[in-house]
């Protein structure tokens, strides 16, 4: 690799102009997933394959690196450089490094990706997420596969019952981030099976997605609306008596901000605010990363599935 190219990227690249990409892997402790030789994973497309697919394949054939947020940074003639959060796959692979490069070229471009990531802004986090993950759940053929999930029916249910776990009452519920509104709809399953009744909503950012969930479920296609979810409010101020939100749709800093705006604004008098970490280390359990931003954990409860750690969904009460 040459040194780090001059020319910055301000918005996304034309996609067909790539031909190969060196990726920057940070983990969540700020460290640099490598291949096993001690370098940055970098490969050429595979024909037909998109840029964004490669963001997933490339990472995780080298360096068993799973990406939560893409973001491209600079481009070299067709050579793009982007920077990736995420962490190691589950279960941990047996090959990969996670040191910084041992050769000069790759420690700089590390200090650029770091640099352009200390920049990011909120507008730019929330590009960056629609552009790829709109992308990717609309191309999924499962209810599972809309909503950001990989796998099968049976697992959704173990990974994701623990939301409907922490409702205890019946009442409405609120998705923020809500895809195709397949988790609210579980959730409303769930919960009926334990004799409650919920009535369920969602809120997202993706218009396609908000229109694809209003398809797929036309007797609540009044209950979705396009959102952000750090600032969306009900158009008349409704409130509902559980909302679930991910700490993964705004930037690290902006989490206590998340919370405190849906506390504020979408959880009504005695309702419950569910809160979820899907990005996270699954040992980062999610009643500790509440307790640490100062809010008042009610309780907290964990996947499922016994077969990994969980970081689980936490709840806080209001008043």
């Amino acid at each position: 690799m040459g040194a780090v190219p001059p020319r910055p990227l301000a918005e996304d690249p034309d996609w067909a102009d790539v031909d190969r990409i060196t990726f920057v892997c940070f983990l969540p402790g700020g460290e640099v997933a490598l291949r096993p030789d001690g370098t940055l994973p970098v490969d050429r497309l595979a024909p037909g394959e998109h840029p964004l697919d490669a963001a997933l394949r490339i990472p995780l054939e080298q360096a068993g690196f799973r990406y939560q947020h893409v973001h491209p940074f600079a481009l070299d003639g067709g050579h793009l450089l982007a920077w990736v959060d995420g962490d190691r796959s589950w279960p941990p692979p047996g090959a990969g490094r996670t040191v910084m490069p041992t050769d000069p070229s790759g420690r700089a471009l590390v200090a650029e990706a770091a640099a352009d990531r200390e920049r990011l802004t909120d507008e730019v986090f929330e590009r960056d997420n629609l552009r790829t993950l709109q992308r990717a759940y609309l191309r999924a053929g499962t209810p599972e596969g809309q909503s950001g999930f990989g796998r099968d029916a049976r697992t959704w249910r173990l990974r994701r019952q623990q939301v409907a776990d922490c409702v205890e009452r019946s009442g409405t519920f609120l998705d923020v981030g809500c895809a195709n509104g397949h988790l609210g709809e579980s959730v409303a399953r769930w919960c009926g099976e334990r004799g409650l009744v919920v009535e369920a909503y969602g809120v997202d950012l993706g218009p396609d997605l908000v229109a694809l969930a209003r398809r797929r479920l036309p007797q609540w296609a009044d209950r979705f609306w396009v959102g952000n979810a750090r600032d969306w409010v009900h158009p008349a101020g409704r409130r509902f008596d559980a909302v679930h939100v991910l700490l993964d749709v705004v930037l690290p800093a902006r989490r206590g901000d998340l919370v405190a705006h849906h506390l504020a604004t979408t959880v009504a008098p005695g309702g419950r605010l569910l809160v979820s970490h899907h990005g996270a280390r699954p040992e980062w359990r999610t009643d500790a990363v509440l307790e640490a931003l100062g809010f008042t954990v009610g309780g907290w409860r964990p996947s499922r599935d016994r077969s990994r750690p969980s970081s689980g969904t936490a709840w806080i009460d209001q008043p």
